[in-house]
């Protein structure tokens, strides 16, 4: 009878085989090209102006600032650094970033994008596009440098203007809150200002709700104008909170156009004149007789005539707001109010 053959040689074969396999495991690793970490550190420099609504170059000061590497979808660009632009608009920023993978194409294709947004011991004002699905939708990046593709070293951007209503707001109306901590001593009542653009409800004009201004897409944006505005959001502010400017805005109807002769009602003449004498507006535009005060133009000549007799400066013009919320609604109203607290009227 025969014997069983001994399996002691395949168990052996089989095992000479999975180590050889390990080792050729081994060997291709290491044989391999090793995957390049392509990150790149990146100083960013450059400078930022606006031209105005009126044609004139304007630095866009002390406005917040990303160094961003662009991806295929601006959802998904990634943020290497933020700063902040200086005085004058300048900028230098410092990040490192790049796009996963082996080789050139990962190096970041980074560029520096404005966010308009500024916190300084006189303001804190915020800049936005109102519509932010159609941001997403239209792969919106903002206002921003030209992007450098596959970049490996530093980057100077040089001078970049823009032209946008963003820029356009942002540098009127920071200017405006500075010039109101100037004549009055105190910042812009209610904290930040945000600024909405290219609102779609606008009646082809800019206004102002309780704390916040909107801008319809073609607004010229001149100092004038936010600096009217500033001023509303000002009365709106320091006359009560935003459910009694509701009812306000629905009783003396806010929501129509102005202009300096226009006879409307007490409370809607004194918003406006109030707004109008703050900004400038309107000079040598009364109506005949120059006691009715619902004309803007008569309220806003009242305010300045009553001004220069008391000798009140702006700050104190302001604290008559400041002292009697919900009271005023009418020059009449803040004649009485003046007399009360200054002795003069």
């Amino acid at each position: 009878m025969g014997h069983p053959t001994p399996r002691h040689g395949r168990r052996q074969s089989l095992a000479a085989t999975v180590a050889a396999a390990a080792v050729a495991a081994v060997v291709a690793v290491g044989l391999a090209p090793a995957a390049v970490d392509a990150r790149k550190t990146i100083t960013a420099t450059g400078r930022f102006l606006c031209q105005t609504a009126g044609g004139s170059l304007e630095p866009i000061a002390g406005s917040d600032i990303r160094l961003m590497n662009r991806n295929a979808v601006a959802a998904i660009d990634a943020r290497m650094a933020t700063g902040t632009t200086a005085a004058d608009g300048t900028f230098r920023v410092r990040g490192r970033g790049g796009d996963p993978g082996i080789g050139r194409g990962t190096r970041p294709d980074p560029y520096v994008r404005l966010m308009y947004k500024s916190i300084g011991a006189d303001h804190d004002i915020h800049v936005e596009i109102s519509r932010p699905i159609l941001r997403s939708l239209t792969n919106y990046r903002g206002d921003k440098t030209a992007t450098r593709r596959n970049e490996k070293r530093d980057v100077d951007y040089g001078t970049v203007i823009i032209r946008s209503l963003e820029c356009q707001a942002y540098v009127a109306f920071r200017a405006a809150m500075i010039d109101f901590k100037a004549r009055t001593g105190i910042n812009t009542p209610g904290g930040r200002l945000p600024v909405r653009t290219r609102v779609l409800i606008h009646g082809d004009t800019a206004y102002a709700l309780y704390d916040a201004i909107k801008l319809p897409r073609k607004t010229f944006v001149s100092p004038q104008l936010a600096t009217h505005e500033l001023a509303h959001v000002v009365r709106h502010v320091l006359d009560g909170n935003a459910i009694h400017f509701g009812i306000d805005a629905a009783r003396f109807i806010y929501t129509r156009n102005h202009r300096c002769e226009l006879e409307s009602n007490h409370g809607y003449a004194f918003n406006e004149g109030w707004a109008i004498f703050w900004a400038g507006e309107c000079q040598n535009r009364t109506v005949a007789p120059l006691d009715n005060y619902r004309v803007e133009a008569n309220v806003a000549a009242a305010l300045r005539a009553l001004q220069s007799r008391c000798g009140s400066t702006d700050g104190r013009m302001v604290e008559v707001l400041a002292k009697s919320p919900r009271s005023v609604h009418s020059f009449p109203d803040f004649q009485t109010r003046h007399k009360a607290l200054f002795g003069c009227e």
